[in-house]
């Protein structure tokens, strides 16, 4: 019997212990680590993308095409390019913000969706 009341207790300490702990780690260690998966993500999407290499090359021919036409189509294409990748950035770069945005307000909206239900 007393084996029995020392486990109930430990699971009833543990349990407290971790909802007490969770509100703690989703804003200090869970928010930390959503940060640094955002700016990671976002140098991963702008080297995915190729934009640096899109101004550096925005002036240089395609193709070896030397002629005065072949160098304007080129730019123009390129620029029609960098343009598009600069827009898929953007959005993008957006959803993940507004991610991290929703995991701010993820955990109070949760625990007032709670308090409604119950009172």
């Amino acid at each position: 019997m007393l084996f029995s009341n020392v486990i109930i207790t430990s699971i009833a300490l543990n349990t407290a212990r971790r909802i007490v702990y969770f509100p703690l780690w989703w804003y200090s260690i869970g928010f930390k680590k959503r940060l640094s998966e955002l700016f990671h993500g976002i140098r991963t999407l702008f080297h995915n993308l190729g934009i640096i290499i899109m101004f550096k090359y925005l002036f240089k021919p395609m193709f070896g095409e030397r002629s005065r036409s072949g160098r304007i189509i080129s730019f123009f294409m390129r620029l029609l390019l960098l343009f598009w990748r600069l827009f898929l950035f953007l959005i993008l770069t957006g959803v993940r913000v507004v991610l991290v945005l929703l995991w701010i307000i993820l955990l109070p909206f949760a625990v007032w969706q709670i308090f409604s239900l119950l009172f």
